[in-house]
């Protein structure tokens, strides 16, 4: 015992990435040497997991040798984005002053022009090399990957061994204990260092060199000015990354820093507060009619409402590390505060109608008069969580917070139950909301994925199905349980293939997605239970690499060219695209006044002379397009949605031109394109529809 307290002792002393493992490794076979011990079974089992981090070292230190030192840094890093911004800020302001001048002098602009291709060379040739050594980067990272996930088992099995108390516990506990330790190992290899200072000092030293370059470009027009600029760039270029090269590296490994560590309990909680000031928010819009009557119209202009769990959890975890839900109430609070801003204006508005009346000889005549409208303007401006969380985090937990936004906390203990990368197809999270049917609060304990009916579903733990039936609420559902303690429950299938009994493994196929039971369109309801108890399934459960709409992989939003080959949507689209930007206004129906939603679509659809629809609201598009599913649906179809506003009547209100690949471009606040698998647009989806487009 006092040999191994010893080897700990020496242990302590050397924290080096690369090289502590042999180190360690050596001061063992010491010991071992001297005392003649005979190895018990348990630190076998442990020099077992000590091979494998030496084997998992050894390929590091082989994809390191391929790359160049200053070729070792992070793409991402915050002195290469910080490098970046300089070099703009330094070419912007010499081609501003150059152009203020060249026209001045032929000289000039001759040389101007030779710099610019020259500049563009560089660029290229830079841009070919970066390339390369992104991939030689990548390999470098997935073996780093291996060796931190080998080195933290080891830890944890020693971190076991030494602490047979803990075998006692639950799985949950001993998953949340194994984070504790991977953080705690990778903040013993991170390096302190002072990127943040190091970053902000160059941004404004290389931004007062870029003025006094400018200057000096201005008052130098003659010949030589091309010889300077030529030097100046490639000095821009080559500086900026050497530099960046000294001073970040050895930071590369904090993206092992990205697992959750708090308690599930506590981060469900913390969750489901901001999902209540949602809900009740979202009940204030509903009751303004009631809360205020007397107004002759309503009109709403409302942003989305929502926020990403992930998000939440990544900026309270990179605030605190561990935290409980009680403690960040204020927290959560003031992000809500800062994201919703909802205002109620009333107004009078003057119009003039057409009126009849009999005059004294008993004819019917009409004449003109002015009324009075009393109008209610709702309006709901919100910001993205992103958007609100961000700007609060100092450096060093910002970077914490975007490890976290990449590994999604290390929490997943579930398979994922279809094979598509789901997170983007959520139509309700975990946690308070409106139930879609009923309109009733309630408290949400699964997640609904949005799919199209007939999406195959898989088992998301191995185990034995337990249950499985219909109601008029959850549809044809499944339940399945296994001797550890976890069970996964889908509902609203369509088919359930497998029987009570059956005993599955991962991955193996348990059913169809549906619309069955208490239920407004095609999806799963999915459940996550650990002995009895609900847990949050987005934090813990995996997800598929496949798309639902066809994005390109890495990818997520863009808008695919090839989406338009086809002669009238290419049409609608140029037409369409050119009022990009303008504002929203209630009602309005031409570039010169604003446009509300459907107001786009039509003067869209009909100065695009694909199809004359005249004005009519989101109700009236839907009610003229021949209906078509999801996985008809194509470029210049219309989406529609409902409960977007309070509109009196009309099932759909609102509506958008498809642009595939998950996209629409629409009239929000202002004309925009948007994601269609965000959850609240998945939440209000109705239906897609098809126009005969006239080209």
């Amino acid at each position: 015992m006092a040999d191994e307290n010893n080897i700990r002792e020496e242990e302590k002393g050397n924290n080096n990435h690369f090289h502590h493992i042999e180190h360690r490794k050596n001061i063992r076979r010491k010991y071992a040497s001297a005392s003649h011990r005979t190895i018990s079974g348990a630190a076998s089992n442990l020099e077992k997991f000590e091979k494998k981090t030496l084997k998992a070292k050894r390929r590091v230190d082989k994809k390191r040798s391929k790359l160049k030192k200053s070729d070792l840094l992070k793409k991402d890093n915050l002195i290469k984005k910080t490098g970046a911004r300089v070099n703009d800020a330094a070419l912007k302001s010499v081609h501003d002053k150059i152009s203020e001048v060249e026209k001045q002098n032929a000289g000039v602009e001759g040389a101007y022009k030779v710099e610019k291709q020259l500049e563009g060379g560089v660029r290229h040739m830079l841009n070919s090399r970066k390339r390369r050594r992104n991939k030689k980067q990548k390999k470098l990272a997935k073996a780093e990957k291996k060796f931190f996930k080998a080195e933290s088992k080891f830890q944890y099995r020693k971190f076991m061994e030494e602490h047979p108390e803990m075998k006692g516990k639950n799985a949950i506990q001993k998953q949340i204990q194994k984070k504790k330790i991977k953080r705690e190992y990778a903040k013993s290899l991170r390096k302190s260092g002072n990127s943040a200072e190091y970053a902000k000092k160059a941004t404004k030293s290389g931004e007062k060199a870029a003025e006094k370059m400018a200057e000096f470009f201005a008052n130098h027009k003659g010949i030589l000015v091309f010889a300077l600029i030529a030097l100046v760039t490639i000095v821009i270029f080559s500086g900026l990354f050497a530099s960046c090269a000294a001073s970040i590296t050895g930071s590369g490994n904090a993206i092992y820093e990205g697992s959750y560590n708090s308690d599930p309990a506590q981060m469900d909680a913390a969750d489901a507060a901001m999902s209540n000031l949602e809900m009740e928010l979202q009940n204030t819009i509903d009751n303004i009619e009631q809360d205020y009557p007397g107004y002759d119209e309503y009109h709403y202009s409302l942003d989305e409402i929502g926020h990403n769990p992930f998000t939440l959890m990544s900026y309270l975890s990179a605030k605190y590390d561990v935290f409980n839900a009680g403690d960040v109430s204020g927290d959560i609070d003031a992000l809500f505060q800062e994201m919703y801003k909802l205002t109620v204006t009333p107004r009078e508005e003057t119009r003039t109608r057409r009126v009849s009346y009999t005059d004294a000889y008993g004819v019917t005549k009409y004449k003109d008069e002015n009324y009075t409208v009393r109008i209610l303007d709702v309006e709901l401006v919100s910001k993205t969580l992103e958007e609100t969380a961000e700007p609060k985090l100092n450096a060093d937990q910002l970077m914490l917070y975007n490890c976290y936004s990449v590994t999604y906390g290390l929490t997943q203990k579930y398979d994922t139950p279809i094979d598509i990368n789901w997170y983007s197809c959520i139509s309700s999270y975990y946690g308070y909301r409106k139930n879609p049917s009923s309109g009733e609060n309630e408290f949400h304990r699964g997640i609904d994925i949005a799919l199209p009916e007939g999406t195959e579903v898989f088992s998301s733990i191995s185990g034995t199905v337990t249950n499985k039936g219909s109601d008029s609420y959850w549809g044809n559902y499944v339940v399945i349980d296994n001797d550890k303690g976890y069970t996964v429950k889908y509902a609203h299938l369509d088919t359930v293939d497998v029987s009570v009994g059956d005993k599955l493994e991962r991955g193996w196929s348990v059913g169809r997605s549906g619309n069955t039971g208490t239920s407004v369109g095609g999806h799963i309801h999915m459940e996550c239970l650990y002995n009895g108890e609900y847990y949050n399934p987005l934090f813990y459960t995996a997800v598929g690499n496949g798309s639902l709409y066809g994005e390109q992989p890495g990818k997520p939003g863009e808008i695919l060219p090839v989406a338009y080959d086809d002669e009238a949507v290419q049409a609608l689209f140029e037409e369409a695209t050119k009022y990009i930007g303008t504002k929203y206004v209630w009602g309005g129906n031409s570039p010169s006044t604003g446009f509300d939603c459907s107001g786009f679509i039509c003067y869209s659809l009909t100065h695009s002379g694909v199809y004359n629809v005249g004005r009519t609201s989101a109700q009236g598009l839907y009610n003229k397009a021949a209906k078509i599913s999801a996985s008809e649906a194509r470029a210049g179809d219309l989406i529609f949605f409902k409960g977007t506003s309070n509109e009196t009547g009309n099932t759909v209100t609102h509506v958008g031109i498809y642009c595939g690949n998950g996209m629409m471009l629409h009239c929000g606040k202002p004309v925009k394109y948007a994601s269609v698998t965000t959850p609240y647009w998945q939440s209000h989806f109705y239906g897609y529809g098809r126009l005969p487009l006239n080209y």
